[in-house]
């Protein structure tokens, strides 16, 4: 290898501090089907969202009045069942999907137990590389 190549980047973890392990893991695991693929000591916990992409959550404290940095954003080609799907569970939305052209984007916000902005999304933009299905 050179220092001209890159070498591979086989998975992905974005990290969240939240107040509760448990409150957290049941909100995911119930509200979008994650899958825990990894805990260790009650302090981190690893769900799947798609085959080498996982949210990582480390509890810590999280005062009240400070803002969450970030958002978690599932990208998904039917925003309108994720929507019907929130619903029919009772988690609160921050309104119906809507289209924002200047993104290219359909999107449903939620907030989740410890005030993260969940974003559920359709990518619309030209040039997006969706997912093979």
């Amino acid at each position: 290898m050179t220092s001209d190549t890159v070498p591979p980047i086989d998975q992905t973890i974005s990290f969240f501090r939240v107040g509760d392990l448990k409150r957290t893991r049941d909100f995911y695991e119930r509200t979008f089907g994650l899958r825990l693929v990894y805990e260790r000591d009650g302090n981190v916990l690893i769900l799947q969202a798609t085959g080498e992409s996982f949210f990582g959550f480390v509890k810590g404290e999280l005062p009240a009045d400070q803002p969450r940095p970030g958002a978690i954003t599932l990208v998904s080609s039917d925003v309108d069942a994720w929507s019907k799907r929130l619903a029919d569970l009772g988690v609160e939305t921050k309104g119906p999907p809507i289209f924002k052209p200047e993104f290219g984007i359909y999107i449903l916000y939620v907030t989740d137990p410890d005030g993260y902005t969940v974003e559920v999304l359709d990518m619309r933009a030209e040039g997006w590389p969706h997912a093979a299905q």
